[in-house]
């Protein structure tokens, strides 16, 4: 009886140790969530090619041009019109320029001091752009903007992962849809960001 029960357990054992293992082994690593980390370590490393294969830049001007395009520029006439498509084809290489810069040298991107600042060059927080902030990595790390939550849905071949960011100091939160596919090889690739201006709203100081 003791050996049946000694079996049971180890039966039970085994199951549970291989079932945590492809949770944390393959799912996790291959949830859309997981690509999002990927990107931040790629950053983090400096290694734009890994950061970009998981952006469709592309993608995303198209839709975001698509779908605001026409807040900003009047496309019922041809100039107009011209603007957009000029955007489309043009706008994802120069995006991409910009990511890849920012991505190997950051530094490249904090504002100039001016003369009035020559004086006082430890600029506080409050005075410090949304790029400065970004590059000196104090964007998130004192808390004045938080990640609350992450969570995502996907049918297997898309997935939608809202980003739940608050803005302490505004008092602020917003969530924020990454919409995203699958590229085959267990990872994802962002192809919209329908609440970009949202995005920019809650990051903002």
């Amino acid at each position: 009886m003791k050996s049946k029960s000694l079996i049971t357990i180890l039966i039970i054992a085994i199951v549970g140790a291989l079932a945590a293992a492809w949770y944390f082994m393959w799912y996790i690593p291959h949830t859309p969530a997981y690509t999002l980390k990927i990107i931040h370590q790629a950053v983090q490393d400096k290694d734009a090619d890994e950061a970009l294969r998981h952006i469709d830049t592309k993608s995303i001007v198209k839709n975001i041009l698509e779908r605001e395009g026409n807040k900003y520029i009047d496309t019922s006439n041809p100039f107009g019109k011209a603007t957009i498509a000029a955007a489309k084809t043009f706008g994802p290489s120069l995006i991409e320029d910009v990511m890849r810069k920012y991505i190997e040298d950051p530094d490249s991107f904090k504002s100039q001091p001016s003369s009035t600042d020559s004086t006082n060059t430890a600029q506080n927080d409050d005075n410090m752009s949304m790029v400065d902030r970004l590059v000196d990595g104090r964007l998130f790390k004192e808390h004045d903007v938080e990640v609350k939550n992450i969570k995502s849905e996907d049918d297997g071949d898309t997935a939608t992962v809202t980003v739940t960011i608050q803005n302490n100091k505004k008092n602020m939160t917003k969530d924020i849809r990454v919409l995203m596919r699958h590229l085959g090889d267990g990872t994802w690739v962002i192809y919209d960001i329908p609440d970009i201006e949202d995005l920019y709203t809650v990051t903002r100081k």
